[in-house]
């Protein structure tokens, strides 16, 4: 009974932990197009609705050396609208940082534009996916986590009493 308890037990904090667990809480997306590695993170992370979330970009060549003097247009759309539109901008020294409020929860596409002069003479289109939760997005998981958790529980412990 015992072991079954605690066996129930720690599948529910491996659960709960996974439910909860947010891939891009404190880490860097990366894309690599042609020469070019792109980075990038935003803090708050995740963005939050309402508040202004700072979108730090990174360009590097593939070595890894910062790249002075990009180009690049940074476009924001949410369900195929166009949102925001900035530049053309000039990134020096390979970081730059901007600056959105995200009206709503959802799923956002950055685009970041690079024209590449230095190669191929052609757009680069770097795409990321940030998702800004709602007040539903932490809720949801960890009731379905619970609920599996505790249906596992029961069949467990109605197999140990009938058998």
């Amino acid at each position: 009974m015992r072991l079954a308890f605690l066996a129930i037990t720690i599948a529910l904090l491996i659960s709960w932990q996974q439910a909860f667990a947010d891939p891009l809480t404190g880490q860097v997306t990366r894309q690599r197009i042609g020469n070019y590695d792109f980075e990038i993170a935003t803090a708050p992370s995740p963005p939050q609705a309402g508040q202004p979330a700072n979108i730090m970009l990174r360009i590097a060549g593939v070595n890894g050396d910062d790249l002075l003097d990009v180009p690049i247009q940074i476009r924001i759309e949410k369900d195929n609208h166009a949102l925001e539109r900035a530049g053309p901008l000039v990134v020096p020294s390979g970081h730059y940082n901007y600056t959105y409020t995200f009206a709503e929860p959802g799923r956002y596409a950055l685009f970041v534009d690079l024209r590449d002069y230095a190669y191929s003479g052609e757009v680069l289109t770097f795409t990321f996916f940030l998702n800004v939760p709602g007040p539903a997005d932490y809720l949801f998981p960890g009731i379905g986590a619970a609920a599996a958790a505790t249906v596992g529980a029961i069949v467990i412990l109605r197999r140990r009493r009938h058998g």
